[in-house]
């Protein structure tokens, strides 16, 4: 019988007990998804580096990716999943920095099959416990028509 050391039993255990907070806020209730990464420390402590989720809506699933180590956020994308080969997708992304101070960031994604998305680089800090957040638009709808996804950060 194999013995597994107890720092990988920890962190599995701490995997499988982790429920992260996702928020959305739309007339329509959004079913929420979300993934975690984890890296471990040399000395034995767990950081988050990029978490993920989105909303599934009737229409209009919109995600949102954050990369980045605790309160610091490299690089967040907001994408769609599409069938067909879609075009036109606006997205709104929004935080709040460290200091309180409140950023947005608006992109139409280009022309793809499988997923449309756009990218910021963000690369700062952001206030503990707020939330990066995704929507998304096409056409003439309005922005939260249809929910949108979040991201909590956390130290």
């Amino acid at each position: 019988m194999r013995k597994i050391p107890l720092a990988v039993l920890s962190v599995l255990v701490v995997m499988l007990s982790w429920t992260a907070t996702t928020a959305t806020a739309a007339p329509i209730p959004a079913e929420t998804s979300q993934g975690q990464a984890f890296v471990l420390t040399p000395d034995g402590e767990m950081k988050v580096m990029d978490a993920s989720s989105c909303n599934y809506p009737q229409w209009g699933t919109v995600c949102v990716n954050v990369n980045g180590s605790g309160l610091f956020v490299s690089r967040i994308t907001g994408s769609h999943p599409v069938a067909p080969y879609e075009c036109g997708r606006a997205f709104h992304l929004w935080g709040y920095y460290e200091n309180g101070e409140q950023w947005h960031r608006n992109a139409t994604a280009d022309c793809g099959y499988v997923r449309v998305w756009v990218d910021f680089d963000m690369n700062a800090n952001m206030r503990d416990g707020s939330q990066i957040c995704a929507d998304m638009r096409e056409g003439a709808s309005q922005w939260h028509e249809n929910g949108f996804a979040c991201i909590t950060v956390h130290r």
